[in-house]
């Protein structure tokens, strides 16, 4: 029961906000969420009113409960007004025990569309059923199930079925109540096995690791695929002596990687792995130290000779990058010297390829390192403090382009900037940028504004309240990197938002494999459930663009395949190679 209840944390509030809704408009004693291992019925959240018939947290031999038979029936619905009197459930146990009552279930599928558990609506009277009250609970079993495909791919590595990389960086980022062994590896020379035996075989090595590490079952252990040949392990640390329970870990993950794998050539296959080993503390920022010093030491195996571990030494625990270094010194002039550029990149309808937004993108051209990318920058300037100016800066140019180019019909569509979590968070900032825009005579949803969902999830009741100040003040707003921190799924139907962007992630899946395609159709599914404009960004390949398209209409595109971003001037005098439209519908454009 505790795996099935902490596998589906995160759509708990999704669940509840779900069971509250339709206790209102279903007049029965009882709703329910339960899952189901064909053995055991699990209820996971439970709304009783004037008596408890299901109690939250229970479980039950699947054989004697009511949701069987939903999933026995196979069918969307299953409806029993009066159970007492229907031939199928009046020798059932429930009827039994209770002497009369009424159901109402609907069937919760996976991602690969294995019914996992249901939605229930059950009394112990008898109950007429309307149709609208059957459509209600149908829909929102729709939604949860389309979260749950959506979540599956947002945290599991489509390959090995481990956990992928962002959500791994999520549980080592987390503090916890022990300290926590982890260990990054990478396997040596997986070029040559790729380039001996092809692709195919370096999938099936690929997998069959990640399933001797998985069998490795150690207590709590949460295993991933990070890139490419990397894993990770992390697995807390209950005893005093952390450093030699970790060495004897690692003896462990070292012993199943190094078995030789037969069976899918003429010859067995050897491996060994270079890795990093490093304790992580309950405390956040040592944590995140520790994370990079793991994957610093794996990189000195690597450079030392392969096949071999380091684990961290707790005295040279503190190297810096050096690279950071020289940023933290260069980033406070980058202003006033004008080294900071804007480009844009333009959003495209799926449908026509018309454009209908650019997104603008900060760049940092330095006269001696270059353009510097945003992912280097931004966090070192956040360190110093000197986001809200960028980001003001950022602000102040998009809506003085926006008045330039709003009398050429080209390019007089919504400009969107993105804005960084500690800005979001800002009650100040955000008073300053809608008082600004409010003056700036720009008429609404020019200026959209992105905020990634992982600035979201962590207080959503405040979220909420500063997504509507925004939207007062005029502005478009969109999540941005929808998918990479599943959470925000829960609450998706209530953030006061027009449009998603999915996380790159999906998008590079697309061509991988079928399976991963159907990815795409469950979120556009989720989004369309919630009348939301979806986004697919990074698009980098016709294939892509083709599978994205054939999903239907109301998608936007973004990426190199369709325009590489432009400074203003290039795009003021007509240099691009994009169709442009003012076509701007409330139901076409990303708002």
């Amino acid at each position: 029961m505790k795996e099935y209840f902490e596998r589906y944390e995160p759509l708990h509030p999704l669940v509840e906000d779900a069971l509250q809704q339709l206790g209102e408009r279903i007049g029965v004693n009882s709703i329910f969420f339960a899952l189901n291992d064909m053995k055991h019925n699990f209820i996971i959240k439970a709304l009783n009113k004037s008596e408890t018939l299901i109690e939250e947290g229970s479980t039950h031999v699947f054989q004697y409960v009511l949701c069987q038979l939903v999933v026995e029936e196979s069918s969307e619905v299953f409806v029993i007004d009066d159970l007492r009197n229907n031939p199928g459930t009046k020798e059932h146990p429930i009827t039994v025990a209770l002497g009369d009552g009424a159901f109402l279930g609907v069937s919760v599928k996976n991602a690969d569309n294995e019914t996992i558990g249901t939605l229930c609506a059950f009394d112990s009277k008898p109950y007429q059923f309307d149709e609208h009250q059957i459509e209600e609970i149908r829909h929102f079993g729709e939604i949860i199930s389309k979260s749950i495909s959506v979540e599956t791919y947002a945290i599991k590595d489509a390959l090995t079925d481990l956990y992928n990389e962002r959500y791994m960086n999520r549980l080592i980022a987390m503090p916890g109540e022990v300290p926590a062994f982890l260990m990054v590896l990478n396997l040596d020379n997986f070029h040559q096995i790729n380039a001996s035996y092809g692709y195919r075989v370096g999938n099936i090595v690929l997998q069959t690791v990640a399933k001797r590490l998985s069998a490795l079952d150690l207590p709590g252990q949460s295993t991933g695929r990070t890139d490419g040949n990397e894993f990770v392990v992390l697995v807390p640390v209950h005893d005093q002596d952390v450093t030699k329970t970790g060495r004897e870990l690692a003896k462990r993950v070292i012993e199943c990687i190094n078995q030789p794998i037969e069976g899918i050539t003429s010859d067995a296959i050897s491996l060994t792995a270079s890795s990093g080993v490093s304790y992580l503390s309950p405390d956040r920022i040592d944590r995140e130290r520790q994370i990079y010093a793991a994957e610093s030491l794996m990189y000195q195996v690597k450079m030392g000779g392969k096949n071999g571990v380091q684990f961290v030494n707790g005295e040279n625990e503190k190297e810096r990058n050096p690279f950071a270094l020289i940023l933290q010194k260069e980033l406070p002039l980058a202003l006033e010297r004008n080294q900071f550029e804007l480009h844009y990149q333009a959003v495209h309808d799926g449908a026509t390829l018309e454009v209908v937004a650019f997104e603008t993108l900060l760049r940092w051209n330095h006269p001696i390192l270059g353009f510097v990318p945003p992912n280097d920058f931004l966090p070192v300037a956040e360190k110093l403090g000197l986001l809200e100016t960028i980001t003001l800066f950022v602000f102040d140019q998009v809506v003085g382009q926006s008045r330039s180019w709003s009398t050429d019909s080209r390019l007089s569509v919504p400009l969107a900037i993105n804005l960084g979590s500690t800005v979001f968070a800002n009650d100040s900032f955000v008073g300053l940028i809608c008082q600004k825009y409010i003056s700036s005579g720009l008429s609404e949803r020019r200026i959209i504004l992105e905020i990634r969902e992982d600035s979201l999830i962590e207080d959503m009741t405040r979220s909420i309240d500063t997504l509507n100040r925004l939207r007062s003040a005029g502005f478009g707003l969109t999540i941005d990197h929808f998918g990479s921190r599943y959470a925000s799924l829960n609450r998706l139907g209530r953030l006061p938002v027009d449009t998603v962007k999915l996380d790159p992630l999906f998008t590079r899946r697309i061509e991988r494999n079928k399976l991963d395609q159907s990815i795409l159709a469950s979120v556009y599914s989720l989004t369309n459930l919630f009348s939301l404009n979806l986004v697919i960004q990074e698009v980098e390949t016709s294939y892509q663009l083709k599978t994205i398209r054939e999903q239907g209409n109301g998608l936007y595109v973004q990426g190199f395949h369709l325009h590489h971003p432009e400074p203003a001037d290039s795009l003021s005098e007509g240099r691009h190679r994009q169709k442009m439209t003012s076509e701007m519908g409330k139901d076409v454009s990303p708002r």
